[in-house]
């Protein structure tokens, strides 16, 4: 059991936010106490500590991609043991809304979020639901548990634009959500173009698997499949424009609240165009983590930075550097 505080990484309001010594939480009935061995940083919690994400609550503890160990379960868990290597869906989600009944998780009425609703875990110890806990593989890297998350937005983005195997793919934006897609739809069998303006990352597209990787497009091409994974206006007003007849486009991205783009919708119905949004796991958690050790490789290239949690401000200037692509941070560091 840990001590009586912790250290952890609380925002505030919008800019407001840094390290902070709380008291360490206990497990309800039905939870587990996990010490965080790896937790990502990504562009929802740059968006949540700058003010502009609209579903957290201040003052809450940051950080819903992670892995650790389990160190407590609480009374009415079974399934889970002290020194267990696990990693968690962060949607605390009620399973009693129609949205639940659905398994549209991500949509949940009553949601409360890891790191976003509720404490997450930018921090040393973090209490999770037991039933949204997944095991670990003995030996699995705490940097790939930390990245099943992104992976299971991935899955469930591809699920919702129907990629299919065959079909030309273009992914804006090489990030890590943009590698991640390169990854999985090579591995279905699409054929994937990446448009990405940095150098650095159109090299690491192409070892991810995409067939070509420009910095833009030549007019008039088109493709079955576009997914937004850069959350650029620009980037999504081209990929809207870059659709064969009954192609999909899938925004991943996350966009400026306020941003709009005027469409016609002639064009969607002469088109047969699906235009779709995708948000957060849904029920993907759980396929994700059983894929995680079968793309194990390309995905742990994918983390470039650990740092310690008191160096989470050098995280947030790393994200825009064209060096990094994952940066996770070590609470135990």
């Amino acid at each position: 059991m840990p001590g009586q505080t912790m250290r952890a990484w609380q925002w505030r309001g919008p800019g407001d936010h840094g390290l902070i010594e709380t008291p360490a939480p206990r497990p309800a009935a039905d939870e587990l106490l996990i010490r965080v061995e790896a937790c990502g940083l990504c562009g929802t919690d740059l968006r949540i500590l700058a003010g502009d994400y609209g579903h957290a609550r201040a003052p809450v503890v940051i950080g819903h991609e992670f892995a650790g160990v389990v160190v407590a379960v609480g009374s009415a868990v079974t399934g889970f043991a002290a020194g267990q290597a696990v990693a968690a869906d962060p949607n605390v989600y009620c399973l009693n809304c129609e949205w639940c009944a659905r398994r549209a998780f991500n949509l949940c009425q009553n949601i409360k979020a890891i790191g976003i609703g509720r404490a997450g875990a930018m921090a040393e110890f973090v209490t999770v639901p037991a039933r949204l806990a997944v095991a670990l593989p003995d030996g699995l890297d705490p940097a790939l548990g930390a990245l099943i998350e992104p992976l299971a937005c991935v899955l469930h983005g591809i699920e919702r634009g129907g990629i299919e195997p065959g079909r030309t793919l273009a992914v804006y934006g090489a990030g890590a959500i943009g590698l991640m897609a390169v990854v999985v739809a090579a591995q279905l069998g699409a054929v994937v173009t990446v448009v990405e303006p940095l150098a650095r990352r159109r090299v690491r597209a192409e070892v991810a698997g995409a067939v070509e990787c420009l910095e833009r497009l030549a007019p008039g091409r088109r493709f079955d499949n576009v997914l937004d994974a850069s959350g650029a206006p620009a980037a999504v007003a081209d990929g809207l424009a870059r659709l064969r007849k009954r192609g999909s486009f899938i925004q991943m991205g996350v966009t400026p609240s306020g941003f709009e783009l005027p469409i016609s919708p002639y064009r969607v119905y002469e088109n047969e165009w699906r235009i779709i949004g995708s948000n957060s796991v849904a029920d993907c958690y759980e396929p994700a983590a059983k894929l995680m050790p079968q793309i194990s490789q390309p995905m742990r290239a994918l983390v470039t930075h650990t740092l310690a949690l008191a160096e989470l401000p050098r995280g947030i200037g790393l994200i825009a550097d064209p060096a990094a692509v994952k940066v996770q941070i070590d609470p135990r560091l």
